[in-house]
């Protein structure tokens, strides 16, 4: 039983790798989980110094409220498509990211020398 997978079947569909009391998963599903491993900390981070710094002036309030109702996987479409999908993943990137951009946007507009009321001086 010799079948042929084309190489797009074998990245996407073949579960190749198993991991002990997880399961076997592709070589996507992997290295996506290994990137969220580190998206996930560095936007914490970055929260974290904009929460220290109480402003976040280096941000575009347009692009970062873009980023927040639209965006795939980064934000409510992403967050939607992976309810929709049942891609657990993608679902906790979009809500993740929905709150991430919501909070720099918050401290855009109202951080120090924000764009509508500086709440914090």
């Amino acid at each position: 039983m010799n079948e042929k997978v084309s190489f797009k079947d074998y990245l996407l569909h073949k579960n190749v790798i198993n991991i002990p009391k997880m399961g076997s998963f592709t070589i996507v599903q992997v290295v996506l989980f290994l990137v969220n491993m580190v998206v996930f900390p560095a936007m914490f981070f970055q929260m974290q110094k904009t929460f220290i710094r109480k402003e976040s002036g280096d941000f575009n309030p347009f692009f970062v409220l873009l980023q927040l109702l639209g965006g795939a996987p980064e934000g409510m479409v992403g967050a939607i498509l992976g309810k929709l999908n049942e891609n657990k993943q993608m679902f906790y990137i979009g809500i993740y990211a929905m709150f991430y951009n919501t909070f720099m946007l918050f401290f855009r507009l109202f951080g120090k020398n924000g764009l509508i009321k500086p709440l914090f001086f």
